[in-house]
């Protein structure tokens, strides 16, 4: 190639990289015509020799509403591996190809079974996946690429895309490479190799004009006339009547030539342009309808604009496709897709054939209407939301059923959201909701526009759009009524809106059948919130079923009792509840599920004092929740995190993500996590001022009444004890106290003495300190067991008694420093040098020095688990787990595998 040493560097080096063991991946942009095409064919050939596998597809526009067509394409030369497959990820990608029966898979599934299929194809031999006209190919093809690309490591793959510069769908979330065009001397030498009989006057101006894009300058060179190539061009641009920007111009130039061609030629390209498939044998079949013969090709084939290889025919470049469709009359366009439509016939074609009729009819049809929403069906049951909300739009188009039409649209709106696209979903709903007074119909509108609302960020309208459709179908349609009712009871939680979740309760209770639990939660939400917690906790305990009395699966009420064991202060609930949801998660292939269900987990872990474990479960609930898109349940995981790096001393980390998790009073669905996590970086580090006056924003604003702002207010209340200011935190604790006495948990109560020790006059602290020592005992929360044992130390410390102060200060050492809570340790390590007592400098545990991921990892290994067991379990290829075990091995001082059954790994898990 001419002009791209350093791009072609660049990809040498990531497949060297990824014929080494780490796998690559990489976007490549640019404009039409510019070289992006060239330069996958040139990464072909750099590896034509070295035994690779080479995978290619390339979107094409005609198919981009066929779920899968361009997967299906590029894994055949891996179909001999699908039967190894693990069993859920074999049964998802057999139903996106429709070739299984198990309904609809988790459409993030299908992507980790081709990062598993890819994988098994690298145990072989290199693999190198080269994906063109990425903004053509089919969203579902796309979502499963891209997520395999986000997630390659130790595999032997490389992964490059190549599409259009703002082309939507864009390949996110990994390297990109953009092209720019050529420089003069590049573009001379093109020229002077490829095109012959240029003067250099006409050269200059056709480098000139092709601002340094290598189709232009050949078309444009090659469109000149004998006296234009010896010199003889007029002033102005050589294509003076065409569009001013490069592609338009180019297109146009490229459409002018078309229109040289005899009619049939043209008739004939049209046909090719309209179907897509580049299968010679359809397209002549089709064009035989409308008048053209096989000889008709030959003046195209004469001018390079396509060729025929293999029963195969291809343009020479995607704008000459785009020049041949656009070239003709909206009529005959039309002709050309019912012309395919007529010659495509069987089950394996239903999909295309209904695309072209749809293309085909210029006016409303019901019967094409019928075609494009029973293809919309088919899109949905193989996991491809995106097609299906484009399937079931059209079929929206072609109705004139105003009842059919938001039907039509519930579904499209529904699908979208599925595929992520909250705009689309939104819009759709709100066209639907718009046509019909039908309660069940506008119940389901209601959910989709709530939905895209909450993951906006607003969940005040979110919760009152779900409640006025609920009260609208809640006699006839209880069973549907209740999850919307659950959902918005949620919503108005995050809003602070309290008005809202007493009706939600209320319309809960009203229903002749609903879940029990999560009404009893619902009740006990709003009593907390009211203020009452002593009529409220109980409610929510009651939400808690016994072990194995839910079904994980069950996500509603799974949710609810996870929320429930949080709100009361059962932690060891909690962990339990939420480790459940995550394994059926799991188990179902769920991935989409869960990042949700991973972060209530950390949430419960953080609150146990299993630090280290939540760092696992953080960790992997922020990576599937990036490599998914959901940039909701990321703002949700910032604040989570945060409050754990504020626990181990990640100052600045802790503030990233707090900012991230949109900060303090602002942040909603984060819970507060965000802005408790700030006040316990600025309580260890004595920034008391900070902490109250932050303290005083929350409390007062919508998030005042959440579980963790509830938790933080023993923060509130040493803060304003250590600035003499007792009387800031006294209804503040009055609050807590209430809370912490009906949630009858030993570790709240022992808080809440502390926090008395604290207010309280002289003689009256140590009595305090000892209860909440004696109720620290019977279990729970150990770094506020530390802390108090700290906070003790130091008032004995003050107090003179140094060896009582040493006893208590060495306790919350042992423990800060098991927890892993560095900022606490250094503290207490201060206080006890001020007490005269020596601390040993402790040593790093083992499994401190691992990531969260090899810890998951050898976990999972000790058990006896496979590579392939622990790669389906975590969503990882087993080539990754490898890699892991092999980088934990010299961490944990082993040397093989059966040697980690020797390991405790419970005394990691603070």
């Amino acid at each position: 190639m001419i002009g791209r040493d350093a791009e072609i560097t660049v990809i040498g080096e990531m497949i060297a990289k990824s014929r080494a063991g780490l796998g690559t991946a990489m976007a490549v942009y640019g404009a039409a015509g510019i070289g992006k095409s060239a330069l996958l064919a040139e990464a072909a050939r750099t590896v034509r020799d070295d035994d690779h596998a080479v995978l290619q597809a390339t979107g094409v526009e005609a198919e981009s509403e066929l779920p899968f067509a361009a997967l299906h394409l590029l894994l055949r030369p891996a179909h001999h591996l699908v039967d190894k497959l693990p069993t859920t990820q074999r049964a998802a990608l057999r139903g996106a190809f429709g070739e299984g029966e198990s309904g609809a898979p988790d459409r993030f599934l299908v992507g980790l079974a081709v990062l598993t299929l890819l994988a098994d194809l690298a145990e072989e031999r290199p693999v190198l996946c080269l994906v063109d006209d990425t903004q053509w190919l089919d969203r579902a093809s796309l979502d499963a690429l891209v997520f395999a690309a986000r997630r390659l490591a130790a595999e032997r793959i490389t992964m490059i895309f190549a599409g259009r510069d703002g082309a939507e769908p864009a390949v996110y979330g990994i390297p990109e490479l953009r092209l720019s065009g050529l420089d003069r001397a590049d573009c001379d030498r093109l020229l002077v190799e490829r095109v012959a009989g240029l003067t250099p006057e006409a050269r200059d101006r056709v480098i000139e004009e092709a601002a340094g894009n290598p189709l232009a300058l050949l078309h444009f060179a090659g469109t000149l006339t004998p006296e234009q190539r010896a010199g003889h061009l007029l002033p102005g641009p050589l294509h003076s009547s065409g569009p001013s920007v490069l592609a338009g111009r180019l297109e146009y130039a490229l459409r002018a030539e078309i229109r040289r061609l005899p009619e049939r030629t043209r008739l004939l390209l049209l046909v090719a342009a309209a179907d897509g498939s580049g299968s010679l044998r359809l397209v002549l079949k089709a064009a035989q309808a409308l008048g053209a013969e096989a000889d008709d090709l030959a003046p195209a084939e004469q001018a390079t604009l396509v060729e025929v290889f293999d029963d195969q025919l291809s343009f020479c470049h995607p704008l000459v496709k785009s020049a041949a469709y656009h070239e003709a009359p909206l009529a005959r366009r039309a002709a050309a897709h019912r012309a395919l439509a007529g010659v495509l016939d069987g089950q394996d074609h239903a999909d295309r054939m209904a695309w072209h009729l749809s293309a085909a009819v210029l006016e409303p049809d019901e019967e094409t209407s019928a075609i494009l929403a029973a293809a919309g069906e088919r899109a949905k049951a193989r996991g491809s939301n995106a097609s299906a909300a484009t399937a079931y739009e059209r079929a929206a188009q072609l109705t004139i059923d105003r009842e059919r039409r938001a039907g039509w649209l519930a579904a499209a709106a529904e699908a979208a959201f599925g595929a992520g696209q909250l705009y689309r979903a939104g819009s759709a709903a709100g066209r639907g909701h718009r046509l019909t007074t039908d309660p069940v119909l506008l119940a389901r509108l209601a959910t989709v526009r709530a939905a895209v609302e909450a993951e906006q960020g607003d969940p005040g309208p979110a919760a009152n759009t779900l409640i006025v459709a609920a009260a609208g179908i809640a006699q006839a349609a209880p069973a549907e009524a209740a999850p919307m009712l659950a959902t918005a009871a949620a919503e108005a939680w995050f809003a602070g809106d309290h008005a809202a979740l007493r009706q939600v309760a209320e319309l809960l209770e009203s229903l002749e059948t609903r879940p029990i639990p999560v009404a009893a939660a619902v009740r006990g939400m709003e009593r907390v919130a009211a203020g009452d917690p002593a009529t409220g906790l109980p409610l929510l305990r009651a939400a808690i079923p016994a072990s194995g009395g839910i079904d994980p699966a069950d996500r509603v009420t799974a949710t609810y009792a996870v929320f429930s064991a949080l709100m009361t202060g059962d932690d060891d609930a909690a962990c339990a509840l939420a480790a459940a949801r995550v394994t059926a998660s799991r188990e179902h292939g769920l991935i989409g599920a869960l990042p949700h269900a991973l972060q209530l987990l950390t949430q419960a872990q953080i609150l146990h004092g299993r630090h280290a474990e939540a760092a696992e479960s953080g960790a992997e609930a922020w990576q599937v929740a990036h490599d998914t898109g959901q940039a909701g349940r990321l703002r949700h995981l910032h604040g989570i995190l945060a409050r754990l790096a504020a626990i181990r001393g990640e100052d600045d980390r802790c503030r990233d993500l707090a900012r991230q998790a949109e900060g303090t009073a602002q942040e909603r669905h984060g819970s507060g996590w965000g802005g408790s996590a700030l006040t316990l970086l600025d309580l260890v580090q004595a920034r008391y001022e900070a902490v109250v006056e932050r303290m005083a924003r929350v409390l007062d604003g919508p998030l005042g009444h959440t579980v963790i702002v509830t938790f933080a207010i023993a923060d509130y209340v040493e803060a304003c004890a250590r600035l003499n200011q007792p009387d800031r935190a006294s209804a503040a604790f009055t609050r807590f106290d209430a809370w912490a006495t009906a949630s009858g948990q030993p570790w709240a109560a022992a808080v809440a003495q502390r926090c008395r020790a604290m207010l309280a006059p002289r003689d009256e602290v140590e009595e305090h300190y000892g209860t909440a020592l004696t109720l620290h005992a019977r279990g729970g929360r150990p770094f506020e067991q530390a802390r108090t044992r700290l906070l003790y130390g130091e008032w004995l410390r003050r107090a003179r008694r140094r060896a009582d102060a040493g006893v208590q200060l060495r306790a919350a050492l042992d423990a800060f420093t098991t927890l892993g809570a560095v900022p606490w340790a250094e503290r207490t390590r201060a206080e006890l040098a001020a007490a005269g007592v020596h601390a040993a400098v402790s040593q790093p545990r083992a499994a401190a020095i691992l990531t969260p991921q090899e810890l998951q990892v050898v976990r999972l290994a000790a058990t006896g688990a496979t590579n392939r067991q622990i790669g389906a379990h975590l969503f990882l290829s087993p080539r990754t787990v490898g890699f892991h075990l092999y980088k934990a091995y010299p961490k944990l001082g082993v040397s093989s595998r059966a040697e980690l059954a020797g390991i405790d790994f419970d005394v990691y898990s603070r």
